[in-house]
């Protein structure tokens, strides 16, 4: 029941006059604002669905704009020697390289030569790793006499986990899957910092690259690695895939351990290597 002011009516001790009035009329006004609330909790909930779908998409877009920050793809090599350029002209404190395989052309590692030389100048440290094989390789002894001599500090091993660059530990190049020449540049510091940290693992068992001349007389890291795997029956194409190297500079390999060691043949060669203690 409801009351509504009634002039035709008594007044009460505050001087106003009331009747009773049908309940639905009261029930009435209540249903058009409970209409009103329905219509504004339809509009908040068609909001809040637009901006969960807003929220979707600005979560994708974020996503693909960090992977693209922190991998980048360049399949051509002109854009990735750029990449590397511009690295080297931001790069303020270090350097460090792994270079397997039997080594670069000589006009590419003069050019190197006298851009790392640039680098060392300026201040920037540099640590280079080069596959042992390769110190055989005359363009890459020069590169090594001549940044060697300006300060930078090269080591070999037999064996490197992979071609890779990186500029201050905070931005790594490394080669593209497929095509040759291009690369991946790494940003993210998680990935960058796996692979300083290989780095420096394989740096630790690297030896020093003296004057970059191998030698070949004795039985070298490089020669160790050879007759470890001849001993584990490793076929010459095997060992020379793993090596970085060619088959034939593979078997010249090969020959030099039978001459060292006094062997003819791959068993003498692992017996003798064993009954020695060559391979340990």
């Amino acid at each position: 029941m409801d009351l509504h002011t009634d002039p035709g009516k008594e007044r009460d001790a505050e001087g106003m006059r009331w009747r009773a009035l049908n309940p639905q009329i009261a029930a009435a006004g209540l249903a058009a604002a409970e209409s009103r609330l329905r219509r504004l909790t339809a509009e908040l909930s068609c909001d809040r669905q637009d901006l969960d779908e807003l929220f979707g998409v600005y979560s994708a877009l974020s996503t693909a704009s960090r992977s693209r920050d922190a991998i980048e793809v360049f399949a051509s090599p002109t854009d990735t020697a750029l990449l590397i350029e511009e690295a080297m002209t931001r790069c303020r404190s270090e350097v460090i390289s792994a270079q397997p395989g039997e080594g670069r052309p000589a006009e590419e590692a003069q050019r190197a030569a006298a851009r790392d030389v640039e680098l060392l100048g300026r201040g920037v440290r540099i640590r280079a790793l080069f596959q042992e094989s390769s110190l055989h390789h005359p363009p890459t002894r020069s590169y090594v006499a001549r940044v060697t001599a300006a300060g930078a500090d090269v080591r070999s091993s037999a064996e490197l986990f992979g071609r890779l660059i990186v500029f201050d530990r905070s931005v790594a190049f490394v080669p593209h899957h497929r095509a040759a020449g291009g690369a991946a540049v790494v940003r993210d510091r998680s990935v960058v910092a796996l692979l300083c940290e290989a780095f420096d693992h394989a740096w630790g068992r690297a030896s020093p690259a003296e004057d970059g001349r191998a030698k070949c007389a004795e039985l070298s890291d490089l020669h160790r690695t050879v007759l470890r795997l001849l001993s584990e029956g490793a076929r010459d194409e095997t060992i020379a895939r793993r090596l970085g190297v060619s088959l034939r500079t593979c078997r010249k390999y090969v020959a030099e351990i039978f001459e060292a060691i006094g062997a003819e043949s791959r068993f003498q060669a692992g017996y003798l290597a064993a009954h020695r203690g060559l391979l340990k």
